[in-house]
């Protein structure tokens, strides 16, 4: 069974994931945005011992906390290679949105590098990886097929889609992500964003403004 830990993060409200096996207690982070010590806390609150991070893509609300949590639990991290630019600017980009420099870190690069159509493990979990570009180039989502459960990153959101308006960003790209890579998923997996609340594949098939 697949446990699930959401911990809204950072003034972009962003939606940290903790994911566990329930079986075998094997837990990643997925999308650490900041505030690492809330994370940690919440990992030793559980008596959860994190064996990698995941990210769906290098924004900085996704990835400002890799850092110190690297530094403080040893562990690799999983991205896409494509977005090293957005990962050793974090700082800098923080300073842009009028944000203090010293609570957001430059992201290291993937110890383990994913493009889609990896297979990751979580205890006796699979996660597949699916490619799924246009809110940011190397922007990829985990979908636990034997749970229906797809951790879609910012691409999809209920109601909503993610901003293409972004650098490295596209549109026509985002659109054709979601339609072949997530409506063709049947309606009842549940997607978990990386804003907002969670939702469904059926629901955002059949009401998604943006996606008509």
């Amino acid at each position: 069974m697949l446990s699930i830990i959401t911990l809204e993060v950072t003034p972009f409200m962003q939606n940290a994931r903790i994911l566990s096996c329930s079986k075998t207690g094997s837990t990643v982070i997925v999308d650490p945005g900041g505030e690492a010590h809330k994370i940690l806390s919440e990992l030793r609150a559980r008596g959860l011992t994190c064996s990698q991070i995941w990210l769906t893509h290098s924004h900085l609300d996704h990835c400002g906390a890799v850092l110190p949590l690297i530094e403080e639990l040893g562990v690799p991290l999983v991205a896409h290679p494509a977005e090293a630019a957005m990962r050793s600017r974090v700082r800098a980009i923080a300073q842009m949105y009028g944000l203090s420099a010293g609570d957001w870190f430059d992201c290291p690069e993937p110890t383990v590098q994913v493009q889609g159509g990896e297979e990751l493990a979580l205890g006796e979990l699979r996660a597949e990886v699916l490619f799924t570009p246009g809110h940011s180039p190397g922007h990829v989502s985990f979908y636990f097929r034997g749970e229906k459960v797809l951790i879609s990153g910012d691409n999809l959101f209920a109601g909503s889609i993610g901003r293409s308006d972004l650098p490295g960003g596209d549109h026509d790209t985002l659109i054709a992500s979601i339609r072949d890579r997530i409506l063709s998923l049947e309606d009842d997996v549940r997607v978990l964003s990386g804003h907002g609340e969670d939702t469904t594949v059926g629901a955002e098939r059949n009401t998604n403004p943006f996606l008509a």
